[in-house]
């Protein structure tokens, strides 16, 4: 309990960090503590999570002094995370803890909820699938980018029947990555954080952002 609550007690540190950067909005505060107590119980507890966030959540720069604790303190520690946002709710969907707005899970209009049949990605970056995510969610049409690089190794992996959520759990296994955050805000408002894009897709290692695409529609779709 004392590791949980450690958790819990930098999550709203940060939220107070955050807060005195750059003025936000209340939600937008409480997605971003959210997120990166998220991070911290990924990390902590060797658990894989996915975060589908109402606002574009900013996580701090990295992760230190994580404390580990026993992985069967799972579920409490995300409970007490998410019991304490009233707008989600957790769910496990294999090995992975999946967090999204409570209305979410159930809405055939949710982009993240777009189905996907006989997907296989052979020898890709991270960063690709990622935009190859974006153009899906866009076009309805999923194409990997043949022009990402990075410094790690390629991944590989598959989904025969799924949705956007199973893709995003599949990459970031295959990744080895411990949390992805992902939102669309299609009718953002200029007052809100990134006015000009509506889509942000991240994925964490242990310890820093890895991967991160910020996107708004191609010009043809506007």
């Amino acid at each position: 309990m004392r590791h949980l609550t450690s958790i819990i007690a930098v999550c709203f540190g940060l939220q107070a960090i955050v807060s005195a950067q750059a003025p936000a909005t209340a939600s937008e505060l409480a997605d971003d503590a959210l997120g990166a107590a998220l991070w911290r119980i990924a990390v902590a507890t060797q658990t894989r999570i996915g975060f589908e966030s109402v606002e574009f959540v900013r996580l701090p720069g990295g992760l230190n002094g994580v404390h580990e604790f026993p992985v069967s303190s799972r579920d409490e520690a995300l409970k007490a995370a998410v019991d304490a946002d009233s707008r989600y709710e957790w769910r496990a969907i294999g090995d992975v803890a999946v967090v999204r707005p409570k209305s979410a899970w159930n809405d055939s209009a949710d982009p993240f909820n777009r189905p996907v049949r006989n997907l296989r990605v052979e020898s890709a970056m991270s960063s690709s699938v990622l935009l190859g995510l974006r153009d899906f969610i866009y076009t309805n049409r999923f194409a990997l980018s043949p022009n990402q690089s990075g410094d790690r190794m390629p991944v590989s992996f598959g989904v025969q029947s799924g949705t956007v959520i199973d893709i995003l759990n599949r990459l970031m296994e295959s990744a080895d990555m411990v949390l992805w955050n992902a939102s669309y805000r299609p009718n953002a408002q200029g007052s809100q954080r990134y006015p000009r894009w509506d889509l942000k897709m991240q994925l964490m290692d242990a310890t820093s952002l890895r991967d991160l695409s910020e996107s708004h529609p191609p010009r043809s779709l506007r």
